[in-house]
């Protein structure tokens, strides 16, 4: 299969959801979207303000308003050094953690949102084979942490190849400066790829999952599936690309569409989408 059959899957579940009663699954999503936000700037302002506690301990209670209180301007001057170092430490953290919370997005949505992922992969298959499961929380449990797994286990991956692909840059960079203009957007192009087969790769997950496929030989189908994989990760990777969407709409909408359409796609032999 190629990219294109897995992009036009993708491009096929709302009308899908919309025809077969699934939008409602995106109130969940919506939920647990707003869960992760709350609890990632809760978790943030957490270690922000515990730097602070820091800072203080290590330099003292600092406050601008006793410079108007008659201190000698050397104190003065001492005082708003301290609280500037306070500031901008807050700054520093909040921003590192957010810039990390924003590359973890992705597979924070797999792993939190893989229970509607789930559901959605089997009430997909279910429309298209007319074979309906009898429900088992049991099986339900064991799909999801199969997805959470499988998510762990691509994060592990990328994040390997990722720095693989920054070392090799680093070392072509110094050898030959002059490929750098060349080096770094290649390297761009070629990390947004990757993300774009393990999003795609997850969601084939639920659907060979069910029909008995270990983990380890779902990563082997994967990437022998490699453009199929990268056609239904496509949406899923650029709404998670896009800075503000990313962690508002992209974690709504993009695990429901990847997964429908992972199970559009692997099922279609079936039976017609519609």
């Amino acid at each position: 299969m190629k990219i294109r059959d897995g992009l036009s899957a993708t491009f096929m579940a709302v009308p899908f959801m919309a025809s077969n009663g699934l939008l409602i699954w995106f109130l969940p999503a919506l939920f647990l979207t707003i869960s992760l936000s709350f609890g990632a700037f809760a978790l943030i302002d957490m270690a922000v303000d515990c730097a602070d506690s820091v800072y203080v301990n290590r330099f003292g209670e600092h406050s601008l308003a006793v410079c108007g209180e008659g201190m000698i301007a050397m104190d003065c001057i001492e005082e708003i050094i301290t609280a500037m170092g306070s500031y901008m430490l807050s700054i520093v953290v909040w921003m590192g953690l957010f810039w990390l919370k924003v590359k973890l997005m992705k597979y924070l949505v797999l792993i939190f949102l893989g229970p509607v992922m789930a559901m959605l992969s089997e009430l997909t298959e279910q429309k298209i084979t007319g074979v309906i499961r009898p429900f088992s929380f049991g099986i339900f449990l064991r799909e999801v942490f199969r997805g959470i797994r499988t998510s762990l286990l691509y994060l592990f991956i990328e994040l390997c190849l990722a720095i693989f692909l920054l070392i090799v840059a680093l070392f072509v960079g110094f050898m030959f400066p002059v490929l750098l203009p060349v080096i770094a957007p290649l390297e761009l192009l070629i990390a947004f790829v990757m993300g774009t087969f393990f999003y795609g790769a997850a969601s084939m997950d639920y659907v060979w999952e069910r029909e008995g496929v270990s983990a380890f030989e779902s990563i082997r189908m994967a990437f022998k599936s490699r453009h199929l994989a990268v056609g239904l990760g496509i949406v899923f990777s650029v709404l998670m690309a896009i800075p503000i969407v990313s962690f508002t709409l992209a974690p709504i909408l993009a695990p429901a569409i990847t997964a429908v359409g992972a199970s559009l796609v692997l099922k279609r032999s079936a039976r017609n989408y519609s």
